[in-house]
Protein backbone atom coordinates (compact mmCIF):
# COMPACT_ATOMS: atom_id res chain seq x y z
CA UNK A 1 0.00 0.00 0.00
CA UNK A 2 2.54 2.06 0.78
CA UNK A 3 4.89 1.26 -1.75
CA UNK A 4 2.06 2.29 -4.47
CA UNK A 5 1.33 5.60 -2.41
CA UNK A 6 5.40 6.42 -3.49
CA UNK A 7 4.37 5.38 -6.87
CA UNK A 8 1.54 7.89 -6.93
CA UNK A 9 3.84 10.56 -6.14
CA UNK A 10 7.01 9.83 -8.84
CA UNK A 11 3.90 9.71 -11.34
CA UNK A 12 2.32 12.96 -9.83
CA UNK A 13 5.79 14.67 -10.02
CA UNK A 14 6.48 13.83 -13.18
CA UNK A 15 3.19 16.05 -14.63
CA UNK A 16 4.90 19.23 -13.45
CA UNK A 17 1.04 20.67 -13.34
CA UNK A 18 -2.20 18.96 -12.60
CA UNK A 19 -5.82 19.31 -12.25
CA UNK A 20 -8.16 17.61 -10.27
CA UNK A 21 -12.05 16.86 -10.92
CA UNK A 22 -12.46 17.32 -7.10
CA UNK A 23 -16.22 16.27 -5.30
CA UNK A 24 -14.79 16.18 -2.37
CA UNK A 25 -15.58 13.02 -2.05
CA UNK A 26 -12.92 10.08 -0.03
CA UNK A 27 -11.00 9.35 -3.45
CA UNK A 28 -10.57 13.03 -4.78
CA UNK A 29 -9.97 14.68 -1.53
CA UNK A 30 -7.02 11.56 -0.74
CA UNK A 31 -5.85 12.50 -4.46
CA UNK A 32 -6.16 16.21 -4.12
CA UNK A 33 -3.77 15.98 -0.78
CA UNK A 34 -1.25 13.82 -1.93
CA UNK A 35 -0.86 15.97 -5.01
CA UNK A 36 -0.62 19.16 -3.01
CA UNK A 37 2.06 17.62 -0.90
CA UNK A 38 3.99 17.08 -4.53
CA UNK A 39 3.04 19.73 -6.62
CA UNK A 40 2.58 22.39 -4.02
CA UNK A 41 0.81 25.62 -6.23
CA UNK A 42 1.15 23.60 -9.34
CA UNK A 43 -2.05 21.93 -8.33
CA UNK A 44 -5.81 23.33 -8.76
CA UNK A 45 -9.08 21.77 -8.11
CA UNK A 46 -11.70 21.80 -9.92
CA UNK A 47 -15.37 21.50 -8.68
CA UNK A 48 -18.94 21.40 -11.22
CA UNK A 49 -21.69 22.60 -9.56
CA UNK A 50 -24.90 21.01 -11.04
CA UNK A 51 -28.38 21.21 -9.71
CA UNK A 52 -28.22 17.35 -9.02
CA UNK A 53 -25.28 18.25 -6.45
CA UNK A 54 -25.90 19.00 -2.94
CA UNK A 55 -25.03 22.74 -1.72
CA UNK A 56 -23.44 20.16 1.38
CA UNK A 57 -21.28 18.44 -1.20
CA UNK A 58 -19.99 21.85 -2.39
CA UNK A 59 -19.82 23.39 1.34
CA UNK A 60 -17.13 20.74 2.18
CA UNK A 61 -15.31 20.69 -1.00
CA UNK A 62 -15.00 24.40 -0.23
CA UNK A 63 -13.70 23.98 3.46
CA UNK A 64 -11.99 21.46 2.44
CA UNK A 65 -9.45 22.97 0.03
CA UNK A 66 -9.40 26.40 1.64
CA UNK A 67 -8.18 24.20 5.28
CA UNK A 68 -5.05 22.69 2.80
CA UNK A 69 -4.73 26.10 0.65
CA UNK A 70 -5.65 24.35 -2.70
CA UNK A 71 -6.54 26.43 -5.46
CA UNK A 72 -10.37 26.08 -6.22
CA UNK A 73 -11.90 26.89 -9.46
CA UNK A 74 -16.12 25.83 -9.05
CA UNK A 75 -17.79 25.45 -12.33
CA UNK A 76 -21.75 26.05 -12.22
CA UNK A 77 -23.41 24.26 -14.82
CA UNK A 78 -26.93 23.98 -15.87
CA UNK A 79 -29.34 19.92 -15.93
CA UNK A 80 -27.84 19.08 -19.65
CA UNK A 81 -31.04 18.68 -21.69
CA UNK A 82 -29.98 14.04 -22.41
CA UNK A 83 -30.53 13.87 -18.84
CA UNK A 84 -33.46 15.66 -18.35
CA UNK A 85 -35.43 12.26 -18.69
CA UNK A 86 -33.18 10.57 -16.34
CA UNK A 87 -31.93 7.98 -19.00
CA UNK A 88 -29.85 4.62 -18.24
CA UNK A 89 -26.65 6.37 -19.64
CA UNK A 90 -26.93 9.62 -18.15
CA UNK A 91 -23.47 9.26 -16.09
CA UNK A 92 -22.13 9.07 -19.26
CA UNK A 93 -23.85 11.66 -20.96
CA UNK A 94 -23.46 13.71 -17.58
CA UNK A 95 -19.13 13.35 -17.09
CA UNK A 96 -19.13 14.26 -21.14
CA UNK A 97 -20.10 17.78 -20.52
CA UNK A 98 -18.63 17.80 -17.00
CA UNK A 99 -14.70 16.78 -17.83
CA UNK A 100 -15.53 19.06 -21.09
CA UNK A 101 -15.78 21.99 -18.92
CA UNK A 102 -13.05 20.72 -16.61
CA UNK A 103 -10.70 20.21 -19.04
CA UNK A 104 -11.34 23.65 -20.74
CA UNK A 105 -10.82 25.32 -17.59
CA UNK A 106 -7.59 23.65 -16.79
CA UNK A 107 -6.22 24.44 -20.30
CA UNK A 108 -7.22 27.74 -19.52
CA UNK A 109 -4.83 27.59 -16.70
CA UNK A 110 -2.07 26.22 -18.85
CA UNK A 111 -2.70 22.77 -17.53
CA UNK A 112 -3.20 19.64 -19.76
CA UNK A 113 -3.19 16.81 -17.22
CA UNK A 114 -6.64 16.28 -15.16
CA UNK A 115 -7.65 13.21 -13.36
CA UNK A 116 -10.29 12.02 -11.61
CA UNK A 117 -10.89 10.06 -8.09
CA UNK A 118 -11.49 6.53 -10.29
CA UNK A 119 -10.15 3.75 -8.06
CA UNK A 120 -9.64 0.40 -8.76
CA UNK A 121 -12.77 -1.15 -7.21
CA UNK A 122 -14.46 1.37 -9.41
CA UNK A 123 -12.95 -0.44 -12.78
CA UNK A 124 -14.48 -3.50 -12.02
CA UNK A 125 -18.04 -2.40 -11.77
CA UNK A 126 -20.73 -0.93 -14.52
CA UNK A 127 -19.81 2.64 -14.84
CA UNK A 128 -21.26 4.11 -18.11
CA UNK A 129 -19.04 7.23 -17.17
CA UNK A 130 -15.92 5.77 -17.29
CA UNK A 131 -16.32 5.85 -21.18
CA UNK A 132 -16.55 9.56 -20.86
CA UNK A 133 -12.70 9.31 -18.82
CA UNK A 134 -11.47 7.34 -21.66
CA UNK A 135 -13.03 9.57 -24.33
CA UNK A 136 -11.18 12.84 -22.81
CA UNK A 137 -7.90 11.31 -22.07
CA UNK A 138 -8.72 12.06 -18.20
CA UNK A 139 -6.18 9.83 -16.05
CA UNK A 140 -7.11 8.24 -12.97
CA UNK A 141 -4.45 8.19 -11.36
CA UNK A 142 -5.71 6.17 -8.13
CA UNK A 143 -7.15 3.24 -10.37
CA UNK A 144 -4.05 0.46 -8.44
CA UNK A 145 -5.39 1.71 -5.36
CA UNK A 146 -8.92 -0.24 -3.63
CA UNK A 147 -11.22 2.05 -1.46
CA UNK A 148 -10.18 0.28 0.96
CA UNK A 149 -6.37 1.08 0.86
CA UNK A 150 -7.57 4.61 -0.22
CA UNK A 151 -9.42 5.08 3.72
CA UNK A 152 -6.36 3.99 5.27
CA UNK A 153 -4.15 5.80 3.40
CA UNK A 154 -6.57 9.34 4.34
CA UNK A 155 -6.55 7.83 8.02
CA UNK A 156 -3.22 8.27 8.55
CA UNK A 157 -2.83 11.20 6.65
CA UNK A 158 -5.36 12.84 9.21
CA UNK A 159 -7.97 13.45 6.44
CA UNK A 160 -11.57 13.59 7.81
CA UNK A 161 -12.75 12.17 4.78
CA UNK A 162 -11.36 8.70 5.59
CA UNK A 163 -14.56 7.70 7.06
CA UNK A 164 -17.07 9.75 4.56
CA UNK A 165 -19.83 7.53 3.17
CA UNK A 166 -19.95 7.08 -0.78
CA UNK A 167 -22.12 9.38 -2.27
CA UNK A 168 -23.84 9.57 -5.79
CA UNK A 169 -25.29 12.29 -7.61
CA UNK A 170 -29.24 13.44 -6.63
CA UNK A 171 -30.11 11.20 -10.06
CA UNK A 172 -29.49 7.92 -8.44
CA UNK A 173 -32.04 8.30 -5.91
CA UNK A 174 -35.02 9.16 -8.50
CA UNK A 175 -36.50 6.22 -11.20
CA UNK A 176 -34.71 5.70 -14.44
CA UNK A 177 -36.88 7.46 -17.83
CA UNK A 178 -38.35 9.46 -14.69
CA UNK A 179 -39.01 13.24 -15.97
CA UNK A 180 -37.91 15.46 -12.79
CA UNK A 181 -38.24 18.72 -11.85
CA UNK A 182 -35.37 21.34 -10.22
CA UNK A 183 -38.03 20.88 -6.99
CA UNK A 184 -38.02 17.69 -6.78
CA UNK A 185 -34.31 17.93 -6.86
CA UNK A 186 -34.23 19.97 -3.50
CA UNK A 187 -36.70 18.15 -2.13
CA UNK A 188 -34.40 14.75 -1.77
CA UNK A 189 -31.93 16.92 -0.85
CA UNK A 190 -33.54 18.30 2.05
CA UNK A 191 -34.76 15.26 2.86
CA UNK A 192 -31.42 13.46 3.13
CA UNK A 193 -29.70 16.97 4.87
CA UNK A 194 -32.54 16.42 7.39
CA UNK A 195 -31.38 12.63 8.18
CA UNK A 196 -27.71 13.74 7.95
CA UNK A 197 -28.25 16.15 10.46
CA UNK A 198 -29.80 13.93 12.60
CA UNK A 199 -27.04 11.81 12.76
CA UNK A 200 -27.75 9.20 10.16
CA UNK A 201 -25.19 10.29 7.09
CA UNK A 202 -25.02 6.94 5.35
CA UNK A 203 -28.30 6.93 3.72
CA UNK A 204 -30.15 7.30 0.56
CA UNK A 205 -33.77 9.01 0.31
CA UNK A 206 -34.77 7.29 -2.77
CA UNK A 207 -38.06 9.51 -4.61
CA UNK A 208 -41.01 8.35 -6.73
CA UNK A 209 -42.54 11.72 -7.37
CA UNK A 210 -45.20 10.57 -4.26
CA UNK A 211 -43.52 8.94 -1.75
CA UNK A 212 -39.59 8.27 0.08
CA UNK A 213 -38.71 5.49 0.14
CA UNK A 214 -35.37 5.54 2.81
CA UNK A 215 -32.41 3.14 2.30
CA UNK A 216 -30.05 2.32 5.51
CA UNK A 217 -27.61 -0.09 7.03
CA UNK A 218 -29.38 -2.54 9.22
CA UNK A 219 -27.37 -1.77 12.03
CA UNK A 220 -28.60 1.70 12.16
CA UNK A 221 -32.02 0.74 11.50
CA UNK A 222 -33.67 -0.22 15.29
CA UNK A 223 -31.59 3.07 16.24
CA UNK A 224 -33.73 5.22 13.82
CA UNK A 225 -36.84 3.47 14.77
CA UNK A 226 -36.04 3.63 18.71
CA UNK A 227 -34.19 7.01 18.31
CA UNK A 228 -35.80 9.78 20.54
CA UNK A 229 -35.67 12.08 18.10
CA UNK A 230 -37.52 9.83 15.09
CA UNK A 231 -41.07 11.49 15.39
CA UNK A 232 -39.38 14.68 15.44
CA UNK A 233 -37.29 13.37 12.54
CA UNK A 234 -40.67 12.10 10.99
CA UNK A 235 -42.51 15.79 11.07
CA UNK A 236 -39.53 17.23 9.56
CA UNK A 237 -39.75 15.10 6.50
CA UNK A 238 -43.56 15.24 6.46
CA UNK A 239 -43.22 18.64 6.49
CA UNK A 240 -42.32 19.06 2.87
CA UNK A 241 -44.87 17.59 1.80
CA UNK A 242 -47.59 15.01 1.66
CA UNK A 243 -45.37 12.05 0.36
CA UNK A 244 -45.66 8.35 1.86
CA UNK A 245 -42.68 7.48 3.41
CA UNK A 246 -41.02 4.36 4.51
CA UNK A 247 -38.22 2.35 5.77
CA UNK A 248 -36.70 -0.03 3.03
CA UNK A 249 -36.16 -3.32 4.89
CA UNK A 250 -33.76 -4.20 2.48
CA UNK A 251 -31.26 -1.81 3.81
CA UNK A 252 -28.71 0.26 2.09
CA UNK A 253 -27.92 -0.53 -1.63
CA UNK A 254 -24.99 1.09 -3.04
CA UNK A 255 -25.78 3.11 -6.10
CA UNK A 256 -24.88 2.13 -9.50
CA UNK A 257 -24.57 3.07 -13.01
CA UNK A 258 -22.34 6.05 -12.39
Amino acid sequence: MHTKLEQLKSEIQNLGKLAVAFSGGVDSSFLLKVAHDVLGENLVAITMHSPYIPAREIKEAKEFTRDLNISHKIITANIPENIKSNPLMRCYMCKTEVFKNIIKTANELGIKHVSDGTNLDDLGEFRPGLRALKEFGVMSLLKNFTKKEIRELSFEMGLYTHDKPSYACLLTRLPQDYEFSTDELRLVEKAEDILIQNGYANIRARFDGKSFKLEMPFAHMKNFITDDKFKSIISKLNSLGEFEITLDLKGFRKDVLL
